[in-house]
């Protein structure tokens, strides 16, 4: 159990814990990481409310800018990457195996760099009305349920390239134990931060999983750790979003 949490936060975060890298892991414990997925993003809330909270004599637009940022370096950018190469491999290729190719070079494209700016100025808006409406529950669910997306997206999913990659052990072993104990993890954290909304945060989160494993068939004949990457950020920006406007309204 501890093993498997390691591996998430090593994965998903800049943190390390004693035990192993990832790349020392043995597949089927890539896999397991998939289980604690939701409790490091709740780990990368409480990060961003606890700085919201120490810099809260800030201007609230910088303050907003800077959790945006914060959460970037947090994460290493792995998923905002993710979110570019997918933007260009679907806006510069028109076969899968094109867009595959597309998507492995490590230069970004016109497409990404949209895909990028858009990201972190909706990221960005969104976070700025929660510090305005003092609304941390939104900051602290985002990450958590974006999170849970990408074990909903990857439940299932063929690995989309023939030669392997990163996210291929962890697709091949992943069962239906991994996704319940994510489940469980998020309906808690929903329970205990925002009962209210809870449900209309985990349809959401659903519904963005269920979109892009659609679109990752249909774009690429598969998943990738690209498209699962850019599934936590469309889930995130999309939750931050929503508890935004019910923030502000």
């Amino acid at each position: 159990m501890w093993k498997h949490f390691t591996i998430a936060v090593s994965f998903l975060t800049i943190f390390r814990l004693p035990y192993t890298a990832v790349q020392m892991a043995k597949p089927a414990d890539l896999a397991g990481s998939f289980s604690w997925f939701p409790l490091v993003g709740i780990m990368l809330g409480l990060c961003m409310v606890a700085v919201a909270h120490l810099l809260q004599s800030a201007p609230p637009l910088l303050l907003a800018v800077i959790l945006t940022a914060f959460l970037a370096i947090l994460t290493r950018g792995l998923h905002l990457d993710g979110l570019a190469d997918l933007a260009d491999g679907v806006g510069g290729g028109y076969t899968a195996e094109r867009r595959l190719e597309i998507m492995k070079d490590s230069r970004t494209g016109t497409f990404g760099a949209l895909a990028l700016i858009f990201a972190v100025l909706l990221k960005s808006a969104a976070i700025y009305t929660l510090v305005l409406g003092h609304c941390w529950s939104g900051m602290l669910l985002a990450p958590a349920l974006s999170r849970f997306a990408m074990v909903l997206g990857a439940y299932r999913m063929p690995y989309a390239r023939s030669a392997g990659g990163l996210g291929k052990p962890f697709l091949e072993h992943m069962d239906l134990q991994h996704l319940l104990s994510a489940f469980l993890l998020s309906v808690m954290f929903l329970v205990l931060f925002s009962l209210k909304l809870g449900v209309f945060y985990l349809v959401i989160a659903m519904g963005c999983a269920g979109l892009i494993r659609f679109l990752a068939r249909r774009w690429l004949a598969g998943m990738t750790g690209d498209v699962l990457g850019a599934l936590n950020e469309i889930t995130e920006i999309a939750l931050l979003g929503t508890s935004a406007c019910c923030c502000g309204g």
